[in-house]
C-alpha cells in the first residue's frame, strides 16, 4: 500500500485452516507500515467522493429505506456492518479510525462509543462530535463495564490482532444478553485471493496477521460463545487493487487504479457477481450472545 520495505511469509495451519503470518509481527515491528498521516482509516482527507456520499444517504436510510435507497441497495449493497435497530442502544466500534461510521451511527440515536490505536484518529473523531473515544488497543477492552453495550463492531480489525479468540471473549462479556457481534473481514478463500495469490490486495502483509473464510470465522466465533452466525458479502475494490500490485510488481507501471472511482464502478459488477456465488473478497458475519 505505501511501497514499504519487507519480506514476509504467510501459512496455513493444517488443523484448523486459518492463514496468519508467520512470524507474527511485534506491536514495534508492524507500526510503521500503518503511517498515520496516510493510513486511509486515520484520516477524512479525499472521502468525500462519490461512494462516500453513496454510502452516507445509504445509512441513513438504513432503518427506514425509501424506495431509491432499496434499490440502490439491492444493486450497490455497500453499507455493510450496520447493526439492527435498537432504541437507545449503545455501540462500541473496535478500531473506530476517524469515526466515519460513528458519526452516521449517531445520527440514527445509537449512543456511541469507539477505540483506536492511533491518537490521531481518535482526536479527529473527537472533534466530529464522537465523545466517547479512547486510544487503546482490543486489549483494552476490558476497561469497559460487562453487560453494557447493545453492539460490537469490528469492521476491518480482526485480521489485524494477534489474538482474535482473546478479543473475541473480551468482547463477548461486553455485550448485554442477546447483543450485537458485527465482524467484516477479507475472504481468505475467495475468488481473488486464488487467482492472485501473493498480489492479493487484502492479503495485505504485514497488517494483516490472521485471515480466515467464512467457515474458520464461523467456527471460531461459536467457540467464543456466539450463535446464529450469518455471512453476508461485500466485496469492492479488490481485483483493481490486485491489478495494481501486478502493474507494479512485474512492469514497474504505478497506476493508483483503487483510488480511481471510474474504474471501480466499471468493475463493480463482476465482484456483484462473485458475491452472489458466495466467492467474495469481503464478508460481514453477524452473531449474537
Amino acid at each position: 500500500m505505501f511501497e514499504l520495505p519487507g519480506t514476509f511469509s504467510v501459512v496455513q495451519c493444517r488443523k484448523c485452516s486459518v492463514v496468519f503470518l508467520f512470524p507474527i509481527l511485534s506491536q514495534a515491528q508492524v507500526s510503521p507500515y500503518y503511517p498515520p498521516k496516510k493510513y486511509y482509516a486515520y484520516g477524512t482527507a479525499g472521502k468525500d467522493n462519490f461512494f462516500s456520499q453513496l454510502r452516507t444517504y445509504l445509512v441513513h436510510h438504513y432503518y427506514h429505506p425509501t424506495i431509491l435507497s432499496a434499490i440502490l441497495t439491492f444493486m450497490i449493497p455497500k453499507v455493510p456492518a450496520i447493526p439492527k435497530q435498537i432504541k437507545d442502544g449503545k455501540i462500541l466500534d473496535v478500531g473506530c479510525g476517524a469515526g466515519d461510521t460513528l458519526v452516521l451511527l449517531k445520527e440514527l440515536g445509537w449512543e456511541t462509543f469507539g477505540m483506536d490505536i492511533d491518537a490521531n484518529a481518535v482526536s479527529t473523531a473527537k472533534k466530529r462530535g464522537i465523545d466517547n473515544v479512547r486510544v487503546g488497543a482490543y486489549q483494552d477492552i476490558a476497561k469497559y463495564p460487562d453487560n453494557f453495550f447493545d453492539a460490537i463492531r469490528l469492521y476491518h480489525v480482526i485480521e489485524h490482532l494477534d489474538d482474535p479468540i482473546r478479543c473475541l471473549r473480551l468482547v463477548k462479556k461486553k455485550l448485554k444478553k442477546g447483543g450485537q457481534l458485527i465482524i467484516g473481514t477479507p475472504n481468505v478463500e475467495s475468488f481473488l485471493s486464488h487467482i492472485f495469490g501473493t498480489y492479493w490486495y487484502n492479503l495485505d502483509a504485514p497488517r494483516h496477521l490472521v485471515l480466515f473464510s467464512p467457515q474458520t470465522l464461523k467456527r471460531v466465533v461459536v467457540e467464543s460463545g456466539f450463535s446464529s452466525p450469518h455471512i453476508e458479502f461485500c466485496s469492492a475494490g479488490g481485483f483493481l487493487g490486485s491489478i495494481q500490485y501486478v502493474l507494479r510488481e512485474k512492469f514497474g507501471i504505478r497506476w493508483n487504479l483503487i483510488h480511481t472511482q471510474w474504474m471501480v464502478l466499471l468493475f463493480y459488477p463482476f465482484e456483484w457477481v462473485i458475491d452472489r456465488i458466495k466467492k467474495g473478497d469481503v464478508f460481514v458475519l453477524r452473531g449474537t450472545t
